[in-house]
Formats: C-alpha cells, structure tokens, sequence
C-alpha cells in the first residue's frame, strides 16, 4: 500500500503551478479570452493527472541485500542494498532507507548515509541508479555482539511532476551475525596460565614440563629483580632480563551462567555482555596459547581441542555461540555441570561467570579444588549494574587454588580506554 506524502521541495512546485493557474484565470476574465480559461483549467489538474499516473502505474520493485554474514565487534562492514524496478511508469528519482537495529551505528553523519540506528531511517538517494536498477551502500560499526535481523528496507518514490512522494517496504531481511571482539593482552597473559615473563608457580596441577628459557629482553617496569640478567645489562648499560615462555599450556574450562534473571543492566552496561567478553579474551587467549577449550552453560557443552584439523573453523563455532547467548534457561548452572559429567582428571582451570552465589555451584566447585583444579570465579557485582545487592551469599570458593574477582560495571567497562581496567583484572595471579 503506498502512503502520499508531501515533498520538501514539492511545495515550492505547488506554489508556482497555483500562482500561475491564478495569473492565468485572471488574465482570461479581464481580456475575455477563452483559451487562457482552458489553459488555467489544464494547469489545474495537471497536479492530480501525474498523482493518477503514478498510482494507476506503479513501479514494482524487488530488491536484495548483500554484506558479511559475520563480522567482529567494532569492525567496519559495509552493507549495500540492490534495487531492480519491473514494469510501471520509469522512475527518475528514488530514494531508499534501512532497518537498522540498535547498536549497529552507522560511522558516516546520517545526512549522508540517510541510516540513522532507529527503526525508520530518512530516505536517502541511490548510490547508482539507471533508470531500472540501483544500488545503495552504507557502513555500519557494530558496538555489541548478539544476533541482528536488517530489514526490512523502505523506497521512496514521486509522481512524474515530483509532487507527491509514494513510500513501499521492501520485505528483504538478513541476519548479521556480531562476533565478540577479546581485550588484547597488555601482558601476554593466557586463559589461566601466563606466555612470556610470568612468574613461576606451582606446577602440581598443570601438565606439561613448565617453564623453558626464551630468550633476553630489555628490563620493563614490574618485571622481577631476580630475573636480572647481569652479563647482558652490564654489556648494554641497561637491565635487561631473562624471559621464559611456557612449553605448555593449560586448559580452560569457561562456565557461564545463563539463568533467567539473574542478569542485571541494560545493553553494553549488563552483567551479560562483560561475561562474554571474559569469556572471549579467556578463550581467545588460550586458543592462541595451544590449550584447550571448553564452554558449558545451561545450553551448550561446547570443546575445541588444542589440536584441531581445522583450527579456525573450531575458533568460529566457539565464538558464534557466545555471539548468541542469551539468559533465558529455567535449570540451574549446578545442574548443568553435574549432568555433563566433566571433572574427571584433575589438572583442569574452571574461570566461572557468574552473578549470583549459587550454593550448589559453590560446592561442585569446591569439590573439583579437592581433586586438584584450579577455580577462578569471575563474579559481576549486581548492584553496580543496577540490580540488588549481592547478599550474604559469597560467591567465593574455599581452598589454595581457587580464586575470586569481582567485576564491577564503571570500573571494569571493556569499552572504556580499550578495556584496561578489566584486562588488568584478567592477568595471572
């Protein structure tokens, strides 16, 4: 159904065919000449015979969009819409808008790209268009991981005189898939073990042989004394130190819970998407290290092995999950991992997600200390993502090798100052 609207440019037009019907209606009463009548009466109707025109001969179109059914959070990817007219009146002038969901900003001023990331964007015109087919390219930056649906797309059309507009939803809709981007690594550090420059610490829950010589680098702020190595500092007149790099690297266990409920915040500033971008830095970290991989949540029991035939690939299935999380399972975190039998040799990190102090979690946890892993728990803070606070209920696990970080909303943001706050929090112990 088309919907008649007035042109901005359209009441200049009006006004002139007005005036001159005007001039010609008076002219033809004061000289008495019966063509001008007519003329003036033409001229009058002209406006209604290209409304008449244009809505009895509509112009059908199809049209189809094309972009990148991936991309990473914060990545620029251009999206273009293709139009193709089939029969009606020929179109001179057409204007196209898009659906864009909320927090796939656009990175041009919207009075050029005509995309705004509200659900009706302004009409802009085609980047090409010959009379049949056009084409219409927009970027967008996408500001947070998740599922988005485009579409569907608006054209805007006029009558042959340009007088009136003719609006049509084109019913093409997409799904763009926004892949979570990890914090980079100010200190190398991997999933629950460190890569270059870590301190040496106690190996009798890791596997492999520890700590091998890597090589000498220049002294940096924060790197331990005893690491000097003196020959080559007093050969360069500067310290430099021995740096070690690890000649395994552990697996990790990521656990989030995705409960209904007990998520709190809105958006980016949610409980739920600073754990997805834990779990991707954790996961990405150590993917990049050689361990292992694996992700539970009341949902999925998801593992990419250190030796992968097709690593990407195992990397893309990991990080399209947590692009969809949501928290919307009815079953307790507890039940999960207990009904998916993990935990059998020791030597495992678990780096739980979490926004509540679940008891039976807390003691499947505590269980899995006894038998030698080692347990991070990564707890949002409700009350400083505007939800309640977080009780008497500690979310922390007793024993040597477990560990408690609190992440809290202001402090720890991933989008502020590229997430420094929150990488600091991220390094090894």
């Amino acid at each position: 159904m088309f919907i008649v609207n007035r042109l901005g440019s359209a009441g200049i037009k009006s006004l002139v065919i007005t005036v001159a019907t005007a001039f010609l209606f008076v002219v033809a009463v004061l000289l008495d000449l019966q063509y001008l009548y007519l003329m003036a009466v033409a001229l009058a109707v002209l406006p209604l015979a290209s409304y008449a025109l244009a809505a009895f001969f509509a112009t059908h179109f199809v049209a189809s969009r094309e972009h990148s059914a991936t991309v990473p959070e914060g990545r620029r990817v251009p999206i273009t819409l293709q139009i193709a007219s089939q029969g009606g009146l020929p179109q001179s002038s057409v204007r196209l808008a898009d659906n864009v969901p909320e927090y796939l900003a656009p990175t041009d001023p919207p009075a050029l790209t005509g995309m705004v990331p509200m659900p009706n964007s302004t009409p802009a015109p085609l980047d090409t268009w010959d009379g049949s087919t056009g084409t219409r390219t927009y970027f967008v930056e996408p500001q947070l991981r998740g599922v988005y649906d485009l579409g569907p797309a608006k054209l805007v059309t006029t009558d042959p005189l340009g007088l009136f507009t003719f609006s049509a939803t084109l019913p093409v809709q997409t799904e763009l898939v926004v892949l979570p981007e990890p914090l980079q690594a100010r200190d190398k550090s991997a999933g629950g073990e460190g890569s270059f420059g870590v301190r040496e610490r106690d190996g009798k829950t890791r596997r492999g042989e520890g700590m091998e010589f890597h090589g000498v680098r220049e002294y940096q702020p924060g790197d331990p004394l005893r690491r000097v190595h003196w020959a080559t500092s007093a050969r360069r007149g500067k310290l430099a130190v021995v740096e070690f790099e690890r000649a395994y690297q552990q697996d990790i266990c990521i656990v989030i819970d995705l409960l209904k409920g007990s998520h709190y915040g809105k958006g980016r500033a949610s409980t739920l998407e600073y754990a997805v971008k834990v779990a991707a830095t954790l996961a990405d970290r150590t993917l990049r290290a050689g361990g292992g991989v694996k992700l539970i949540t009341q949902n999925d029991n998801l593992t990419v092995k250190p030796r992968e035939a097709d690593p990407e690939a195992a990397r893309f299935r990991l990080f399209d999950r947590l692009a969809r999380l949501q928290a919307d399972s009815e079953n307790s975190l507890a039940g999960s991992l207990n009904a998916s039998r993990i935990g059998g040799d020791s030597g495992t990190h678990y780096a739980v997600l979490t926004a509540q102090g679940e008891p039976h979690l807390l003691a499947f946890l505590a269980e899995r200390v006894r038998h030698g892993d080692t347990v991070t728990v990564y707890f949002f803070e409700p009350s400083s993502f505007g939800g309640p606070k977080a009780g008497v209920l500690s979310p922390a696990v007793a024993g040597k090798s477990a560990s408690l970080r609190v992440v809290e909303c202001e402090t720890h943001s991933p989008w502020k100052e590229g997430g420094r706050n929150l990488e600091y929090l991220l390094r090894e112990e």
